[in-house]
């Protein structure tokens, strides 16, 4: 599986000591934490190296940033999901995240020094008051599209996103999932178009699922559904539909058990391979969470 695109996959290195060693400490919005679920280090470490070998086996560099110490001290240990820091345009433009839970504030800055020094030039959000995550978003290259959830964003985070980002169009997709990525997951083809997206169904009400309907059939994306009103299954499902996804690429910590899926997969020459990390998804978050696409 190798790639003709030119993209990195950032990563944050693991912090010195045990992740989570004490025990996780959950938010009140992350219905996929587990409270005081202590991960599993060699476990934890193993799944690490893992995923990052089967990223370079993919033809893809890797861009490592070193934990903080400072964030260590602070027991910021969810800086690790490097998604949630930052965006990277197809120009090498990255935006600085805000968040909005106090607990996480910050954490941005650790990437920025790295980020420099590879090249990238950094861009901030106008206003503490705009907040964007970066696991609220999917950024579509080719299109030029920019994909926004509302849970952790607020409005004007998502408009200031899209307007230092410079996209075309901004597409907000509201749901229940605490960020876009439990909710989506657009699927590229080789060329990296977007042709289809996988879509959690139960997160939806009616209202915002024909929201994503609409789009779908106006820029001819196939839309799979993946519903399970089951609680637990749903969470099963979410995690792993929560891949880096990339140019007929999809790299999830599970496999996706969904016969249209797996069909559309296969008449598109996509393909699907399983990286597991079991110990990150007791704190919420999931292969696409611990990855940043850097072009």
């Amino acid at each position: 599986m190798k790639h003709s695109h030119k993209i990195k996959i950032a990563l944050s290195d693991l912090p010195k000591k045990d992740w989570w060693g004490s025990g996780i400490v959950a938010y009140e919005d992350n219905d996929m934490m587990v409270d005081g679920a202590k991960p599993k280090q060699a476990i934890l470490e193993s799944e690490y190296h893992k995923l990052v070998d089967m990223i370079k086996s993919a033809g893809l560099e890797t861009t490592i940033v070193p934990f903080s110490n400072v964030l260590e001290k602070e027991e910021k240990f969810d800086f690790i999901f490097m998604r949630d820091h930052f965006l990277c345009n197809s120009d090498k433009k990255i935006v600085m995240c805000n968040m909005r839970l106090e607990e996480r504030l910050n954490e941005g800055n650790f990437v920025v020094e790295t980020m420099e020094k590879s090249g990238y030039i950094i861009s901030y959000l106008p206003h503490q008051d705009c907040l964007a995550e970066g696991g609220e978003f999917f950024y579509l290259p080719k299109e030029n599209i920019l994909l926004a959830g509302l849970c952790r964003n607020n409005l004007k985070g998502a408009e200031s996103m899209a307007e230092l980002m410079g996209v075309d169009q901004l597409h907000i997709i509201e749901s229940s999932g605490y960020h876009l990525d439990t909710a989506i997951c657009p699927i590229f083809n080789n060329e990296y178009d977007c042709i289809g997206i996988n879509c959690a169904k139960e997160v939806f009400n009616n209202k915002n699922y024909d929201v994503l309907s609409h789009l779908s059939k106006v820029y001819n994306w196939e839309l799979l559904d993946i519903e399970n009103q089951d609680s637990k299954k749903s969470l099963v499902a979410r995690s792993a539909m929560n891949c880096l996804t990339l140019p007929a690429l999809l790299i999830g910590t599970s496999p996706i058990n969904n016969n249209k899926v797996l069909d559309f997969a296969n008449q598109n020459d996509i393909q699907m391979h399983v990286s597991s990390v079991s110990q990150f998804n007791l704190s919420g978050g999931s292969v696409h969470c611990l990855t940043n696409e850097l072009f």
